[in-house]
C-alpha cells in the first residue's frame, strides 16, 4: 500500500517581501535543501513534488472605505506570477521558479545537476502542454484572459462567494470571499530525468535534493480594475460588466425616494443579465469598489464593500427560476443618500473593483515540503536509464552574427538552444535564421534554418521524435498575463531551437550560427540532452 510521507525543507523556508521593492530589498532565502532518508524502501518519484506555500499580504486602497475590515483588506482580486524577463509575466508551469537544480546520493554521488533547468522548462511546457492543457493546469504561475476581458480575471488566491442570499431573498453577510495561501507544486519528474523513476534508496541511499529558487521573480497582478469598460458579449449582449441600471422612472427601477440610500437599502442591479452569473459575473461578495453615478448635484463617486449578491432580482424561489437573469448587488454603505426633499434621478451607474496598493503589497511564502510517495512491497529497480541534460551558457555581446563551437558529450541525443534577452528566463528574443553543423557536417545541408518556416518547425518535430515524445503544441507561441489571447494577432511568439544529435563514441564539435534580430545576440544558452544510467 502506497504511504504519503512530508519532509519539510532545511531551511525552514519562509520569508515575507514586497515585489515591489526587490530592487532595493529583495527575498533572502533562495536555496532549497530536502533530504530522502536512506533505507526507507523505495519511491515513486513521478508521484512525488514539491510544495512552496504562499500568499498575497495586501496593501490597502487609499479609497477603500472605513467600514472595510481587517478581513475584507485581503479580498482585492490580485494573484501571484512569475516574470520570465523584467515587466513581463508569461503562463508557466511552478518549475519555472527554480533556476538550478541538483540531486546527489550517497551511494552514488550526483546524479543530476541541471544549470537553468527554469529556462529549460519554460520551453519544455509550452511545447509539450496544448492550449487548453495550459488553461486548465492548477499548478500554473498566472492565469489567462478568459470571456471576461482583459482585465476581470479571477485569482487563484481567493475562494470566491459569488453569491450569498438565499431563495427567500435573506443574505448571510458572514458569507463572503476568503484570501487563501495556496500551495505551488513542482513535480519531480519536472526537474530531473529521474523524477519518474522508482527510486530504491536501499541500494542509492540517502538522497538530498538541492534547488535555487528565483523569488525574486514573483510578482503580484491585478486582476479587476477594468469593469467600466470591459463588456460582455454573450448572449446577444454588449455592455459593460460594470453597467449598473438607472434609478429612473423609464428604467423600471423608479426614481431614488427621499430619504433613501442607493447601494444600501436600494441595491445595485446590472444592466447585463446573465445564464451563468457565477461564472460570467466578475463581482464577488466581500470586494471593495468603486462606484460613479449621477445626481441632481452633477457627477459623484463613492466607495464600498459588496455585503449581498442575489442572482434573478428576488425569484429564486420558483423551479426553474424565472427572473430576468439580472444580478442585484447590495453595498455595506450607502453610496449616496437622497436628501433633496423628493424623489431624485440617478443614472449613469457603474461600479468597478478596487485594486490592493501595489506599492506596498507583499508575498509570503510560508514553508516549503517535499511529498513522497513510499512503496513499501516494492524493490525498485537497481539501475536506471534516465535523460538529463548538461548546460553551456554565453554572451553574444550585441553580435548580429553570433557564432559559437561548443564541444558535445558523446551521449548527448538532442540539442536544445534558448536565445534570450540579458538575464530573461525564456527564449522569446527575435531571430532571423541559424545553421549548425556536427564535426563539420552541416545538418541541414546548404539550407538556413528561417524562422517559424516549415523547416523550424520540420527540425523541432525530429527533435521530439528522437526524444520518443509526441509534441502536443507547435504554435511557438506563448500565453501573456497581459495580453488577450485571441488569434495570432495577439500571440507572443517565442522561438526555440531544436536539433537532433548522433551518440558517438567520442565528443562531438557542434559549430552553431545565429542571425541576430533586434539589438543583436545577448544570452545563448545551449542544453545537451544526455542518455545516462545509474
Amino acid at each position: 500500500m502506497e504511504s504519503i510521507i512530508k519532509i519539510s525543507s532545511e531551511q525552514g523556508y519562509a520569508q515575507t517581501f514586497v515585489p515591489a521593492d526587490v530592487a532595493t530589498a529583495p527575498p533572502t532565502l533562495k536555496l532549497l535543501d530536502f533530504v530522502i532518508p536512506a533505507n526507507t524502501g523505495t519511491y515513486d518519484l513521478g508521484s512525488c513534488f514539491i510544495n512552496i506555500n504562499m500568499e498575497i499580504i495586501p496593501g490597502a486602497n487609499a479609497n477603500q472605505p472605513a467600514s472595510a475590515t481587517a478581513a475584507d483588506t485581503g479580498l482585492y482580486n490580485d494573484d501571484i506570477v512569475l516574470e520570465q524577463r523584467a515587466g513581463i509575466a508569461y503562463m508557466g508551469d511552478c518549475a519555472q521558479l527554480v533556476r538550478n537544480a541538483d540531486m546527489t546520493c550517497s551511494e552514488r554521488g550526483m546524479v543530476e545537476s541541471i544549470r537553468r533547468v527554469g529556462l529549460l522548462r519554460t520551453m519544455l511546457w509550452n511545447m509539450e502542454n496544448d492550449k487548453a492543457e495550459q488553461h486548465d493546469s492548477v499548478n500554473t504561475f498566472g492565469t489567462f484572459f478568459g470571456r471576461r476581458g482583459s482585465g476581470n480575471r479571477t485569482s487563484s488566491m481567493l475562494q470566491i462567494m459569488g453569491n450569498n442570499t438565499s431563495v427567500a431573498g435573506v443574505a448571510d453577510t458572514s458569507i463572503k470571499a476568503s484570501r487563501i495561501a495556496r500551495d505551488m507544486r513542482i513535480n519531480l519528474s519536472d526537474l530531473f530525468g529521474v523524477g519518474s523513476a522508482l527510486w530504491n534508496t536501499d541500494i542509492y541511499g540517502a538522497t538530498r535534493i538541492h534547488l535555487e529558487l528565483v523569488p525574486q521573480n514573483l510578482k503580484v497582478f491585478t486582476n479587476g480594475g477594468n469593469e467600466q469598460t470591459d463588456t460582455f458579449t454573450g448572449q446577444g449582449q454588449n455592455a459593460a460588466y460594470g453597467a449598473i441600471v438607472a434609478y429612473t422612472i423609464a428604467s423600471g427601477l423608479g426614481q431614488l425616494a427621499n430619504g433613501a440610500d442607493l447601494g444600501s437599502t436600494n441595491p445595485l442591479v446590472t444592466t447585463l443579465t446573465y445564464d451563468d452569473f457565477q461564472l460570467n459575473m466578475p463581482f464577488y461578495v466581500g470586494q471593495a469598489i468603486q462606484c460613479d453615478f449621477t445626481n441632481t448635484a452633477g457627477a459623484q463617486v463613492a466607495y464600498s464593500i459588496i455585503d449581498a449578491i442575489e442572482y434573478n432580482l428576488g425569484t429564486n424561489s420558483t423551479n426553474p427560476p424565472a427572473g430576468t437573469g439580472q444580478v442585484r448587488i447590495t453595498t455595506r454603505d450607502s453610496l449616496y443618500n437622497n436628501g433633496t426633499g423628493g424623489a431624485e434621478d440617478i443614472t449613469g451607474i457603474t461600479i468597478q473593483a478596487l485594486n490592493s496598493n501595489e506599492a506596498t503589497t507583499a508575498i509570503r511564502i510560508n514553508n516549503a515540503e517535499i511529498v513522497l510517495s513510499n512503496l513499501p512491497s516494492v524493490n525498485g529497480p537497481d539501475g536506471i536509464d534516465y535523460r538529463t541534460y548538461s548546460t553551456e551558457e554565453t554572451q553574444g555581446a550585441g553580435a548580429l552574427t553570433f557564432n559559437k563551437q561548443i564541444i558535445v558529450e558523446p551521449n548527448a541525443q538532442n540539442l536544445i538552444v534558448a536565445n534570450c534577452l540579458t538575464g530573461a528566463n525564456v527564449a522569446d528574443k527575435n531571430w532571423t535564421s541559424y545553421r549548425m553543423s556536427i564535426d563539420n557536417v552541416d545538418v541541414t545541408g546548404n539550407r538556413d534554418v528561417a524562422q517559424r518556416q516549415p523547416l523550424h518547425r520540420e527540425r523541432i518535430l525530429r527533435t521530439f521524435n528522437n526524444r520518443g515524445q509526441d509534441i502536443s503544441n507547435l504554435s511557438l507561441a506563448l500565453i501573456s498575463v497581459e495580453n488577450v489571447q485571441q488569434g495570432s494577432a495577439n500571440e507572443v511568439a517565442f522561438d526555440p531551437i531544436f536539433e537532433t544529435l548522433p551518440l558517438t563514441q567520442a565528443q562531438k564539435i557542434v559549430n552553431f550560427k545565429i542571425t541576430q534580430g533586434g539589438g543583436g545576440a545577448q544570452d545563448v544558452v545551449f542544453f545537451k540532452e544526455l542518455v545516462k544510467s545509474i
